[in-house]
């Protein structure tokens, strides 16, 4: 009945990304550099690999590096969807369950987010602390039917 709602995936797969998207970096820009000094012949005398193939060697992590880039920068991206796809079930669920207008995200206390709720005639309610089960279900234990309130009040 209830669109799920997940949070924490969104973070993880932030930090993953961000961490594999530094390493890629750091592999291809190396790769970089060897390569340049390689065909600069900056090193024959004291290369530590001093093979013929050191140019196609330096490739290889070139190309690794950009693999690793790429699939750091498409968990970044997932992330976001995960992060988008959140927000929306959250809107949709407390839409559903309430027949608000919107959800404006005020951020989280713990397992509870703090929002400023419209309702269809225009009321807002502010700093409302909804709860989600874990099917999703919003609760919200505060009475929407009459004046708009705040948190001060």
């Amino acid at each position: 009945m209830y669109a799920p709602i997940d949070l924490q995936t969104p973070l993880v797969t932030q930090w993953i990304g961000t961490l594999v998207t530094i390493a890629g970096l750091a592999v291809l820009a190396h790769g970089l550099w060897r390569r340049k000094r390689y065909q600069a012949h900056l090193d024959d005398e004291d290369a530590r690999y001093a093979g013929p193939d050191r140019i196609k060697d330096a490739v290889r992590e070139v190309f690794a590096g950009a693999g690793i880039l790429v699939l750091g920068l498409a968990t970044l991206a997932y992330s976001i969807y995960g992060h988008f796809a959140s927000q929306s079930n959250i809107q949709e669920n407390v839409a559903n369950k309430y027949g608000v207008e919107s959800v404006e995200d005020k951020g989280w206390r713990g397992n509870a987010l703090r929002a400023d709720i419209t309702m269809p005639d225009g009321t807002v309610h502010q700093d409302v602390l909804i709860i989600f089960e874990d099917s999703g279900e919003p609760q919200i234990n505060r009475d929407l039917s009459g004046a708009a309130t705040d948190s001060t009040g």
